[in-house]
């Protein structure tokens, strides 16, 4: 086969095109055989790759250079001048905004993301005494990291595409672990307010990185005015709204009940019960937790864990039939136990822990009406009981469910205790190992890929 044809096929095939009656299987043996055909090709593919990824330079446009040389015979009108016909041209129902004001937008929210790392490494008291101090120091890298990943955009939009899987899968993931924390009344919007930066950025990067409108190539300094993708602009703000309303009905529904946790027990056991209560007033603080015992299912012996900040005083009352134990009648039991002295305020939980037991057994559920109080005069009465399959009532009392002891369950708690506590203490152990590895892994491929590039270029 000729050099000239076998070139000229290679240089179609890079092309996406075909030559006619000619098989690129006979151009491929031609090429194996031919020294200089080889070196061609590879120096044509590598300098059609650099013609595909180098930045396009700025653009000169000779359309009124061009029309002002025109010489026209007498009576014809002039010529129509580039920029009056590209006004004309110009699709008038897609507003433009200046690309400054977006790439602005962008250093802010990289800034606030940032100050917000600072914030959370300069707020703690001793973060190096605790495994919580070192996790509050991992999440304040992890902010840190990402305003430099805002700002980088913000200096260079060019790379905006690739930051939006990082950018989207983090608010995502934050999106998801927000909505069960507020339902479960882990976090207060307090908290959640600093996430606005990330949702901005995210923002603003979509819409440098989505954009198909003039203006999108060129340099990194470049300050034409950008088309805004409306259709862009549509989606993020029908997800906004989608996780903002799934936030507010989470939250709705599931906010500001005194609980007991855990809300399931066993007949006739001794078990420890936290009486969670979390402030649903925006400028009031909770004073006084008031829990009553139910006196119809007595329980012989009840003890209290020490709050930091409360008092806890314990009432008795005399029970109508004593209660039968190893050491004699029992003839008084708890009828209710009072904390008070501290202070819980807006956007804050507290759980108050009671060891209890044995547990009734001729009842299959204990409830523990509460009366929470603020320093603003306001009294909540969480003491409303629902029927089996009913609606919940507005203010339900804390509940603990009782379930029937059995010799079997008896026999499978300590080695299930002992299985449980050995799964617990070694996954730590296993998910670290498996995050170095791929940590490792990730490195190594990036460093390759990186080489490659450079080997390519």
């Amino acid at each position: 086969m000729d050099c000239g044809i076998a070139r000229e096929a290679l240089s179609a095939a890079m092309d996406g095109e075909a030559v006619p009656g000619l098989a690129m299987t006979d151009v491929d043996r031609h090429v194996q055989g031919c020294g200089p055909c080889a070196r061609w090709r590879d120096r044509a593919a590598r300098i059609n790759r650099l013609a595909a990824l180098s930045p396009a330079g700025e653009e000169r446009d000779l359309a009124e250079e061009v029309l002002g040389k025109v010489t026209l015979p007498a009576g014809e009108p002039s010529p129509v001048s580039a920029a009056a016909l590209s006004h004309h041209m110009e699709p008038a129902h897609r507003p433009a905004i200046p690309f400054i004001l977006v790439r602005i937008g962008l250093v802010l929210a990289a800034v606030a993301q940032a100050a917000v790392a600072i914030v959370e490494l300069l707020g703690q008291d001793d973060p190096m005494k605790t495994m919580s101090g070192h996790m509050d120091h991992e999440t304040s890298a992890f902010n840190f990291a990402i305003g430099v990943v805002l700002a980088f955009v913000a200096a260079d939009p060019r790379r905006a595409r690739a930051q939006l899987p990082l950018l989207g899968s983090v608010f995502g993931v934050l999106v998801l672990v927000s909505t069960f924390d507020l339902g479960a009344h882990a976090v207060g919007w307090s908290r959640l307010v600093t996430h606005i930066p990330l949702a901005v950025g995210l923002i603003l990067v979509a819409l440098l990185g989505t954009n198909p409108g003039r203006g999108t190539t060129g340099t990194a300094t470049d300050l034409r005015t950008r088309r805004f993708p409306m259709r862009t602009a549509k989606r993020l703000g029908v997800l906004g709204s989608i996780v903002v309303g799934g936030l507010l009905a989470v939250t709705g529904s599931a906010y500001a009940h005194v609980t007991a946790q855990p809300s399931t027990a066993t007949q006739g056991s001794y078990t420890k019960i936290a009486f969670r209560v979390p402030n649903e007033e925006d400028k009031a603080s909770t004073v006084k937790l008031e829990v009553t015992f139910p006196t119809d299912h007595p329980i012989a012996s009840v003890e209290v864990k020490d709050v930091p900040g409360w008092t806890a005083q314990i009432d008795k009352s005399t029970l109508a039939k004593p209660l039968q134990s190893d050491d004699g009648p029992i003839t008084e039991a708890v009828s209710k136990i009072t904390w008070s002295g501290g202070s819980l305020g807006p956007d804050h939980f507290a759980e108050f822990e009671v060891s209890m037991g044995p547990l009734p057994t001729d009842t299959d559920k204990l409830v523990f009406k509460a009366v929470q109080t603020y320093d603003n005069g306001d009294v909540v009465r969480w003491i409303d009981t629902s029927a089996p399959g009913g609606a919940e009532p507005e203010h339900p009392a804390p509940t603990v469910q009782l379930t029937a002891k059995n010799a079997d369950t008896a026999a499978a708690v300590t080695p299930a205790a002992a299985t449980s506590s050995t799964s617990d203490s070694s996954l730590p152990l296993v998910f670290g190992i498996a995050g170095i590895v791929i940590g490792l892994a990730a490195g190594g491929l990036a460093v390759a890929a990186l080489r490659r590039g450079r080997a390519a270029e």
